[in-house]
């Protein structure tokens, strides 16, 4: 369960930071790179929770 919530914010991080990079909208100082590590940072917590259950 908390691996999905994990998963689909890490989503949400990815297409902020797709429309970002694109110039759609800014959101303060944080850049694109932000956005893209954050999602990478939490799509290895997802993998890390789900290999940790055994699924």
């Amino acid at each position: 369960m908390l691996g999905g919530i994990i998963n689909v914010l890490a989503g949400l991080c990815g297409v902020m930071g797709i429309l970002t990079a694109t110039d759609a909208f800014t959101v303060s100082d944080l850049g694109y790179i932000f956005w893209f590590v954050l999602a990478a940072i939490l799509f290895l917590a997802t993998i890390a929770m789900s290999a940790g259950r055994g699924e």
